[in-house]
């Protein structure tokens, strides 16, 4: 029972360290951080959350970019924010919220 509780506590570090660094921290220093190998760490996500570290790091990171594009009172570039939130350029922004949303970022 201990073990699958600090299991479950490692994970949630895990997770609240994916979201305060936006998805932005590599898994290498997600397990490094948690104490925890990279193996295990992918193992342990993929069957407690039912998906990698990665994916979710990219679903919390597409997030946030998303909420900032969408916030009235932040008239940033798309390029500020693809930067901001770890995309390589504003196409690579622009073809995640295609492949995300169907949309372009004019429709959002």
């Amino acid at each position: 029972m201990d073990r699958l509780q600090n299991r479950s506590g490692v994970l949630q570090a895990v997770i609240d360290d994916i979201h305060q660094s936006n998805g932005q921290l590599s898994i290498s220093k997600l397990a490094e951080r948690n104490s925890i190998s990279i193996r295990q760490l992918e193992r342990n996500f993929k069957t407690h959350v039912g998906i990698t570290p990665k994916e979710y790091s990219n679903i919390v990171r597409f997030q946030n970019a998303l909420a900032a594009i969408k916030s009235p009172d932040m008239k940033r570039s798309l390029l500020d924010i693809a930067f901001e939130y770890g995309y390589y350029d504003h196409s690579h922004l622009t073809n995640e919220i295609k492949r995300n949303t169907g949309l372009s970022p004019s429709q959002l």
